[in-house]
């Protein structure tokens, strides 16, 4: 399993390098601003259900970028937080389908309401929330994306598709998967 997680992690790293030597030409699609977006994701560098926010780095739709979110769910018994940051690198030929690839960090807070046992001193961790195995309250997952985006040349209607897998000190989740509609603000 590490074998895999490094293999992944050399692979995006790779692609990552090549990026910056490709961030040294000027984009094709110069903007007046960084592209900036914001987009609901269910799934995804999330865990569950997220609000985020991503710009670019130069006055450009393609290129380098960050993104910081927040999400979670809560039920009758458990309540999740998750706070997802995250780079990302966009590829694209004609400024409306891009590839996008990048890595993060997700910082989750677990809590839940079910009694455990007599005494109050069980400690049920680990335990697995929306499949990902978790030790404490509070935990970091690592992610990284390999996806599809739509996302129209004047700004607009964005959305997109990607696989997003997750590891921590438990284990490396491959599949698993994003989907994000929201809003893409161009200035040209």
């Amino acid at each position: 399993m590490q074998k895999q997680i490094v293999v992944l992690v050399a692979l995006i790293g790779g692609l990552f390098i090549s990026g910056s030597q490709a961030q040294r030409m000027p984009s094709q699609f110069q903007e007046a601003a960084p592209r900036q977006n914001i987009y609901t994701e269910l799934g995804g560098n999330g865990i569950a259900f997220n609000a985020m926010y991503e710009t670019r780095l130069k006055k450009a739709a393609d290129g380098i970028g960050f993104k910081v979110g927040l999400g979670g769910f809560t039920s009758a018994y458990e309540k999740l937080f998750t706070l997802p940051l995250g780079v990302n690198w966009l590829l694209t030929k004609d400024n409306k389908h891009f590839f996008e690839m990048g890595f993060g960090a997700t910082f989750l807070h677990y809590d839940d309401k079910y009694d455990w046992g007599g005494g109050g001193n069980y400690d049920p961790y680990p335990v697995d929330v929306a499949g990902l195995s978790i030790d404490a309250k509070n935990s970091v997952f690592g992610h990284m994306a390999l996806g599809y985006r739509r996302q129209p040349e004047n700004g607009g209607i964005m959305w997109g598709v990607a696989v997003t897998p997750h590891f921590n000190e438990n284990g490396f989740w491959p599949v698993w998967f994003g989907v994000k509609f929201g809003y893409s603000f161009a200035r040209k």
